[in-house]
């Protein structure tokens, strides 16, 4: 196994314990470290049209919520992004509180923007950028009702 690959398995069994513990708490605790956050975002399976959550980690972009469909550097997409492609009308546990979203692809030189940002966001994220061959989806969750 190499070092690259341990750090990995090292972080998806981190992310599925907070993940657990963000399920049971509808989004708290939703800071991970002095920067990190992270929140639930339910989505609408697309075959089964089950609601479906998985927490994720994401970028603050103003009231709005930027995250990356990086599959933890793998390179098939996540099923959440396929499923948010399909309806894009979803819901963010945040802070326990439901927050409703639209998730938007983000492109051009917007999305530049926000890589260079995710890149010194996260340590990990910006190893998703260097490694995987497929074009990461930069995701907007954008507020669809004002927050209180």
């Amino acid at each position: 196994m190499t070092l690259a690959s341990l750090r990995r398995a090292s972080f998806q069994r981190f992310a599925r314990v907070h993940g657990a513990l963000l399920l049971r708490t509808n989004g708290r605790p939703r800071r991970l470290g002095l920067r990190q956050y992270a929140l639930v975002l339910e989505t609408v399976g697309r075959r089964t049209g089950s609601v479906r959550a998985v927490p994720l980690l994401y970028l603050p972009v103003g009231d709005d919520f930027m995250v990356l469909a990086s599959n933890y550097g793998q390179e098939r997409p996540p099923a959440w992004w396929l499923n948010l492609a399909d309806q894009p009308d979803a819901t963010v546990l945040w802070s326990g509180r439901r927050v409703p979203v639209r998730g938007r692809l983000v492109t051009g030189t917007e999305r530049a923007d926000l890589v260079e940002r995710a890149r010194s966001y996260n340590s990990q994220w910006r190893g998703y950028f260097e490694t995987v061959r497929r074009e990461i989806p930069v995701v907007l969750l954008e507020r669809t009702a004002k927050p209180r």
